[in-house]
């Protein structure tokens, strides 16, 4: 081996172990960042889901995640691999679906909103009724920074908290309708539950996000061409039609009105 080829070879071993330790440190870095609690409550959540497929072979992802109303199993596996950390609404989802009391997993998660609803008067969010969990009730200005959180409201943040009549993805949230741009199918106060990560098509009804101000609109999401359009269905309305360009943002497909007898 002549000189020239000892130091190519030197080089490329020095840069194969540069990008190892930029890894190990990298993953060094990812693990340090996570609080503590995260691998907890996740390695207690997958001990359950491993309990439960124990007594229910035929048991799996897939199923928690169509329980939970959540598009994909990915996000199940994500919450018991501790990838991502759980929030009080994901964590109720998956009590129901797999039958445990969320104190099981998160004593801190139902500790903190048990307190913080006592003080606020508003309902327990972790107790479940006959329709389903709880969720935050807001109007439009809010649902414009809704839109952007990631962790669920706290009760303070909204007006009540109503039962979600059915299946709701882990940051879905009810908004409260204003105006009469969508009248007759949506009248000035009703309530209609939006959910963020469910898939949205043309003929949906959406809510959508105004990036230069946050304004937020309820609209009928049709298609011309190549192109959307958010569409409001009463007749009378003067901006009927919204070419949806980059200055706006969907941020969520409206599943269901909950009915207030």
């Amino acid at each position: 081996m002549d000189i020239s080829t000892t130091s190519f070879y030197v080089q490329a071993k020095n840069k194969q172990h540069s990008l190892i330790g930029i890894r190990y440190a990298n993953s060094l870095l990812s693990m340090t960042t996570r609080p503590p609690y995260q691998a907890e409550e996740a390695a207690r959540l997958k001990a359950i889901y491993k309990a439960r497929k124990a007594a229910d072979p035929t048991l799996n992802q897939d199923q928690v995640a169509h329980e939970c109303g959540w598009s994909s199993q990915s996000v199940v596996s994500q919450y018991m691999n501790g990838k991502i950390p759980l929030n009080i609404t994901a964590l109720i989802s998956l009590s129901r679906a797999l039958a445990f009391s969320p104190e099981e997993v998160s004593p801190r998660l139902v500790k903190a909103h048990y307190i913080d609803d006592v003080r606020q008067g508003v309902s327990n969010t972790t107790t479940l009724g006959s329709a389903g969990r709880l969720l935050p009730v807001i109007g439009y200005v809010k649902a414009g920074a809704f839109c952007e959180a990631i962790e669920q409201f706290q009760p303070s943040d909204a007006e009540e908290w109503v039962e979600a009549g059915g299946p709701a993805g882990p940051r879905s949230f009810i908004l409260r309708v204003e105006g009469l741009s969508m009248e007759p199918d949506f009248k000035p106060g009703e309530k209609v539950v939006v959910d963020p990560d469910m898939q949205w098509e043309t003929g949906d009804f959406v809510v959508a996000k105004r990036t230069r101000d946050q304004g937020v609109t309820l609209k009928q999401l049709r298609m011309e061409g190549s192109e959307f359009y958010l569409y409001a269905t009463n007749p009378d309305w003067p901006e009927r039609i919204i070419r949806l360009d980059e200055e706006w943002t969907i941020c969520g497909r409206a599943r269901r009105k909950i009915v207030d007898l």
